[in-house]
């Protein structure tokens, strides 16, 4: 062992480094336990103060001492890890990592969908490759209606298993990817992008954001979700007759409301 006086700029860590010691720690502990009492440090060291520093030789015996306490610390933190694997309860694991996926897939799904609508039969689906927009064909279910209390097969919600169209034949009209010729839709599975949290029959609804690929290439999407906001006679004969004045002054709503009565396309 020798002697070194600190100078400015020195640290514990900018000397152990240039002695080659594993690391500041090291030089506080040869110091301590080789040098004068009086002269203990803790981590910090100030410019003027003798510090005992080892010799080359002492050098490598503390890196020798200080590679055998690493090894021995890995092989202890692998019986650690080794034991633990053993008692793990495989059921516990498996269900808890089920759980994380259902809550991350449900995150996600929520996520997508945010602020999207759910997609109706009267609603119209668009192809990438195709020239036409047809409707939608719900033959998954007959029993969730959207918006309907008269439960008009217009307003069926659409799910993941319904991959047919109105027209059935020739839905897209001409196919890009066939020279324009007639297209010869066919589904590549079902629809993608589906919102899983609220399901018919065990099947997902579809939202504006779902997708359906064809096993010609294209890959259709939602164009309108065909939820609408109709006015009915009822909505006329309800009304309130000075309000509907101050706003539209210029129509007698007495005289509309007899004209609906007597006009059949409004029934």
């Amino acid at each position: 062992m020798k002697e070194y006086q600190v100078k400015k700029g020195d640290t514990l860590s900018s000397l152990a480094e240039g002695l080659g010691l594993p690391n500041a720690y090291s030089l506080k502990i040869f110091h301590n336990f080789k040098g004068p009492i009086e002269r203990g440090i803790g981590n910090e060291i100030k410019e003027g103060i003798i510090l005992t520093i080892p010799e080359p030789h002492e050098v490598d015996l503390i890196n020798a001492e200080y590679a055998e306490y690493a090894k021995k610390a890995e092989e202890t933190k692998a019986d650690i890890k080794e034991f633990s694997l053993e008692n793990k309860n495989p059921d516990s694991e498996q269900e808890k990592t089920a759980e994380e996926d259902q809550k991350e897939s449900k995150e996600k799904s929520a996520d997508e969908h945010d602020g999207k609508l759910f997609v109706i039969q009267k609603g119209k689906a668009i192809c990438d490759k195709g020239t036409k927009f047809p409707q939608f064909k719900v033959t998954s279910h007959r029993k969730h209606y959207i918006n309907n209390e008269n439960a008009s097969d217009d307003f069926l919600a659409v799910t993941e298993n319904d991959v047919l169209f109105n027209p059935p034949a020739v839905p897209f009209g001409n196919c890009s990817l066939q020279n324009n010729q007639p297209c010869t839709f066919a589904a590549a599975g079902k629809w993608k992008k589906i919102y899983k949290d609220v399901k018919v029959l065990d099947n997902a609804l579809l939202t504006e954001i779902s997708e359906l690929q064809c096993s010609a290439g294209g890959k259709i999407k939602v164009m309108d979700h065909g939820q609408r906001s109709e006015l009915s006679k009822q909505n006329f004969k309800n009304v309130d007759e000075k309000i509907h004045g101050y706003i539209n002054p210029l129509v007698d709503l007495r005289k509309f409301n007899n004209r609906l009565e007597e006009d059949d396309l409004y029934s």
